[in-house]
């Protein structure tokens, strides 16, 4: 079973959202995190800009940046 690490791109390296995620889900506003136990998180103003498949990553950045 494959489990990614969510990051956030705030800073320079990035900071970790949640350590293993089993869904991710882009919704209107937001991107909605879920993990193996069914515990959410709720990123508002976030999309997912790069999912690595191979390096068992995702990360988010700002809605409407660049």
């Amino acid at each position: 079973m494959c489990l990614s690490k969510v990051f956030v791109r705030e800073k320079k390296d990035g900071s970790v959202v949640i350590e293993e995620a089993s869904r991710v889900i882009d919704k209107n506003e937001a991107v909605e995190i879920q993990t193996l136990f069914g515990e959410k998180k709720v990123m508002e103003g976030y999309c997912i800009k790069d999912v690595d498949l191979l390096n068992n990553c995702i990360i988010l950045d700002v809605r409407g940046k660049g």
